[in-house]
């Protein structure tokens, strides 16, 4: 089994609007929409399993699941008060310890089939594989009094990405061995290397981006307008239209 767990439970806090942020429109459109359609053109996905708050789950069912039609199978599940939590939820959810999870965010709506596909092969050397891209400014370590410790070794640095890609039973376990030890992290990637596991990486997409602030809004509206255009001239039409689902944000 091959499944997908979108998280999309959090708040929204840098974004300063009143809608929580995956739930903001682009182009007519919820962006956890965009999420869910890319995700949905990849036809080796069995299950989509979507984890929202728990006071939006009738919401969710009724303005984001109802009108989009997706081929996959998607199932609503309530999220925690943390990232971490809710991703817990999303693989509890998931059932079996056999497969494949691709652990998504719910505001990284431009992820590529190429992107999947590439995490879905580097997956099967180590159990645990994430996209990657390189660091492209210089990176300082600064202390709690504003003064630099040290300047770090950007060559060595990269910034991480999802969909982080899993053995299921791999990913359920260190995220257990988390929460009985009270680790917590920002991404799955790291419950994975803190218990002992090793995590490969593939190249990731600089147009993969994680909508968490309005400059971040702005930059997905022109990454979505370029799509659109390449869409509409001949020579992207064939690309444009491949996959289980057509839409403009794969």
């Amino acid at each position: 089994m091959i499944c997908a767990v979108v998280v999309a439970g959090g708040t929204g806090s840098r974004m300063q609007a009143p809608l929580k942020k995956q739930f903001l429109e682009l182009d007519g459109l919820p962006i956890v929409s965009h999420t869910l359609m890319a995700l949905d053109r990849c036809a080796v996905l069995e299950r989509l399993i979507l984890v929202v708050p728990q006071q939006d789950l009738a919401w969710c069912r009724n303005e984001i699941l109802a009108p989009l039609s997706l081929v996959s199978e998607v199932q609503l599940v309530a999220g925690g008060p943390r990232r971490q939590e809710s991703v817990a939820n999303g693989l509890a959810a998931v059932g079996a310890d056999d497969g494949i999870v691709m652990i998504h965010d719910g505001v990284r709506p431009f992820v590529r089939l190429s992107l999947i596909t590439a995490c879905l092969a580097g997956v099967q050397a180590t159990g645990a594989c994430i996209p990657v891209i390189p660091a492209t400014d210089t990176l300082k370590q600064v202390g709690p009094n504003g003064v630099i410790v040290q300047t770090l070794d950007r060559g060595a640095i990269r910034l991480a990405q999802t969909p982080q890609t899993f053995f299921i039973g791999l990913i359920r376990r260190a995220h257990q061995l988390a929460l009985q030890r009270g680790f917590d992290a920002t991404d799955d990637a790291s419950v994975v290397e803190f218990a002992g596991g090793t995590v490969t990486v593939v190249p990731g997409d600089p147009e993969n981006i994680k909508i968490t602030t309005p400059q971040d809004l702005l930059t997905a509206r022109s990454i979505l307008h370029r799509r659109r255009e390449i869409c509409a001239s001949d020579a992207g039409r064939t690309a444009c239209d491949s996959g289980r689902q057509r839409t403009l944000t794969g």
